[in-house]
């Protein structure tokens, strides 16, 4: 729960005292300003995927205070998202040691037991920080998952209930629940749900698509078509939509269409194949760098940029020599200029071309990311660059001849 550990940094930078300080609260008082500084870097490079830069600042923390329960929290939510849960929790059994009532320890303990298909053990550290902290959506949501997958539904739409209880805006809620009562049968109740939930978020795709989905089960084509086209558009890779939507052309007569998305719906299956032995592969030997990196190629390739830009933080989180490393960080800019992310990709390539100044296709990148921003002289200082330490670069070149033309043509 990464409120929680903001709520006690934002303690710390403003020194504020409180009358009944808990053990972590009463520590966080007495850090020395640098080493509540350092944690707070660590916080947001946490935030922003560098995850060898967050463990760092958990180390600094811990050689002036290795027994602030925040540290530990931190080294937690990291290592949760470098796949490695056991050491994750052994962070958060760290955290409870040192404050046992630490908020939101025991509901990331639950996460990572409830990914590693411990659901009974995720639910019972719910319960603990259900009556640590009291109830909230965000919790009861999780019970609901749990309780759904464990195959309890009575117990899965009490929960959900309860999360919508506590705050009817919580759209997930809508949707899970939705979804546990579309696999009873009962998808007319499901549909007025979902609806419920994608009105509260008419932009996301997930909702779309179960929304479409629903209409399609409910044989109404015509309904389900503008919700699914939208997302089979905005996702290749999911084959679901693919095929959900080659059969409701198919049900509205449109056979040419429908056969076309069926295609994509195959490519689709090849391409989930490939990833799931790759996140196998990963899940037996989570330290092996390569194959970090042949998901995110894989994901990549599929065009699901933002988790091959996770998988690439990941890669880059593991122990490398410098120019792999830098490799790495060259190849998330790239995939941050294809999610549309300008100016991140601007800030990485800066980052690599100050390590090393020689690297062609950074300064072809960041020309790029000039461009992106309408900063033309930039970007030809930039592709200039590129070609002075690689004269014979075809992109660099063909890209400021592109310039040139354009240049002319507003003349």
């Amino acid at each position: 729960m990464r409120a929680a550990l903001l709520l006690g940094i934002a303690a710390m930078a403003a020194g504020c005292e409180q009358q009944h300080r808990s053990v972590t609260e009463a520590q966080r008082q007495s850090l020395p300003p640098h080493v509540a500084q350092w944690l707070i870097e660590g916080q947001r490079a946490h935030e922003h995927g560098r995850y060898d830069m967050a463990l760092a600042y958990t180390d600094s923390v811990e050689a002036f205070a290795p027994d602030l329960a925040d540290l530990h929290f931190l080294r937690g939510a990291v290592y949760t998202r470098l796949n490695r849960p056991d050491i994750a929790q052994a962070a958060y059994m760290a955290v409870l040691e040192l404050d046992p009532r630490y908020p939101g320890a025991r509901h990331n303990m639950g996460l990572n037991a409830f990914r590693r298909g411990k659901l009974r053990s995720a639910i019972s550290f719910y319960r603990e920080e259900e009556s640590l902290v009291g109830g909230t959506a965000t919790l009861y949501h999780e019970l609901g998952r749990a309780y759904a997958k464990l195959g309890e539904p009575d117990s899965a739409r009490t929960a959900y209930e309860a999360a919508i209880a506590l705050d009817s805006t919580h759209a997930t809620s809508y949707m899970w629940l939705g979804q546990l009562l579309e696999e009873a049968g009962d998808l007319a109740e499901a549909l007025e749900l979902s609806l419920q939930g994608l009105a509260l978020m008419p932009d996301d795709l997930d909702y779309q698509y179960i929304v479409g989905t629903q209409y399609h089960r409910l044989e109404q084509p015509e309904r389900a078509l503008p919700f699914l086209v939208p997302v089979a558009q905005a996702w290749p890779w999911h084959q679901g939509a693919q095929t959900n939507l080659g059969q409701v052309y198919m049900r509205l007569g449109r056979e040419e269409e429908a056969r076309e998305y069926f295609a994509r719906a195959d490519k689709a299956q090849q391409q989930a194949q490939a990833i799931s032995e790759a996140e196998d592969a990963i899940n037996q030997d989570p330290d092996m760098l390569d194959n970090w990196i042949r998901l995110g190629d894989l994901l990549r390739q599929s065009g699901q940029y933002a988790r091959a830009i996770e998988a690439l933080k990941n890669a880059a989180a593991r122990d490398m020599p410098a120019g792999v490393w830098l490799a790495i960080q060259n190849n998330l800019a790239y995939l941050h200029l294809q999610n549309g992310d300008t100016q991140q990709a601007e800030d990485l390539f800066e980052m690599v071309l100050l390590n090393d100044s020689t690297i062609a296709a950074a300064w072809v990148g960041l020309g790029v990311a000039y461009v992106n921003q309408d900063r033309p002289h930039e970007a030809r200082r930039a592709w200039e660059f590129a070609l002075g330490v690689e004269p014979g670069n075809a992109t660099a070149r063909g890209n400021l001849e592109q310039l040139d033309r354009h240049a002319a043509s507003e003349e």
